[in-house]
């Protein structure tokens, strides 16, 4: 499997096996903004998904998810982020 998703979809391949982000470090395959990051649902993103696969098959596919992934991630990171904000301000 690991043969045939690195022949076939490199960039996903790539993204899985490279390092951990950090906060700081926006080397993502695509930019993210922050509206994308606010208005990300995963019923849209499903949706975007479908199309992507039925335009483009499983590359445009592979890209897509790989996409809505770091979005979702950003977006974890913001909700941490707040929370802990707001258990360091009720101190």
């Amino acid at each position: 499997m690991h043969t045939l998703l690195s022949t076939s979809v490199p960039s996903l391949s790539s993204a899985i096996h490279r390092p951990p982000e950090t906060v700081n470090d926006h080397t993502g395959s695509h930019d993210v903004t922050s509206s994308d990051v606010q208005d990300w649902r995963w019923e849209d993103a499903e949706k975007r998904l479908k199309l992507a696969y039925e335009q483009g098959g499983i590359a445009l596919w592979a890209q897509t998810a790989l996409r809505e992934l770091e979005i979702e991630v950003r977006k974890e990171r913001v909700q941490r982020s707040r929370e802990v904000s707001n258990k360091d301000g009720s101190s």
